[in-house]
């Protein structure tokens, strides 16, 4: 389909559908976005963003000057993107459709700084384990991790029981929900069938286990404006900046 009759959809209470309904955008960048944003100027080299959906974090990247790479699994959330950028930026920046962790890969210590907003959760957790091996090799000496992710308090705090019950049974990644249609119905059609949220504990652990160093970790709130239902106490995402030394 040609890029120039894509149309990005409109926000809704601070959230963008993706066109493949694997999740939403965020309608601007919170924290760690804002944080990877922040870095993505004075970057040990390329950034990537992974997911990059609509450009809510790659945009505001490329006008700090940063050379920016764009993947999503979706090509034509790419040519929206693409289609919002200045002309100014468009030599900084580079389109990488592709499925993470298997259908991407860079050169070993080729780039600055990594995102991964809201797209690490919707993956087996081999694979999540896999992707952070992956970013780990890519990124430079110096270089960050900035990684967002829905957690159980939120949209999915129906599931917040069996979690409980499963992380007292010892089990490895007690929150992968098998059924997002029966933690939020009314969501399901957006979102994939299953999605897979953590807690402090066990993404410090990968995260460390990686061979990353913690910067900073811990949940943070909805953006302002967001529904009701994926609201809960200010724990509705959990997010990290992580250094590789």
């Amino acid at each position: 389909m040609p890029s120039n009759i894509l149309v990005q959809p409109e926000a809704k209470d601070a959230l963008i559908v993706t066109l493949n309904h694997m999740g939403y955008m965020l309608s601007k960048p919170e924290k760690y976005n804002q944080a990877f944003i922040d870095f993505s100027a004075h970057a040990p080299g390329p950034v990537l963003d992974i997911g990059a959906a609509y450009g809510v974090a790659t945009i505001p990247a490329l006008e700090r000057g940063a050379y920016v790479i764009a993947n999503d699994l979706d090509e034509r959330h790419l040519h929206i993107l693409k289609s919002k950028v200045s002309p100014s930026c468009l030599d900084r920046l580079e389109l990488k459709p592709g499925r993470m962790p298997n259908e991407i890969d860079f050169e070993e210590n080729s780039l600055g700084a990594v995102l991964a907003s809201r797209i690490l959760g919707f993956m087996m957790p081999e694979e999540f384990e896999l992707s952070l091996k992956k970013i780990f090799k890519w990124l430079k000496p110096g270089g960050k991790f900035f990684f967002l992710s829905g957690s159980l308090y939120g949209t999915f705090q129906k599931f917040l029981p069996i979690y409980q019950k499963r992380k007292a049974e010892g089990h490895a990644w007690p929150g992968f929900i098998e059924d997002v249609s029966f933690c939020n119905p009314g969501r399901a059609g957006d979102l994939p069938e299953f999605v897979h949220v953590l807690d402090e504990e066990i993404l410090s652990n990968s995260l460390k286990v990686t061979g990353f160093a913690i910067e900073e970790l811990g949940f943070n709130p909805a953006l302002e404006g967001c529904p009701q239902d994926m609201k809960f106490d200010g724990r509705e995402y959990i997010g990290a900046i992580a250094l590789k030394e």
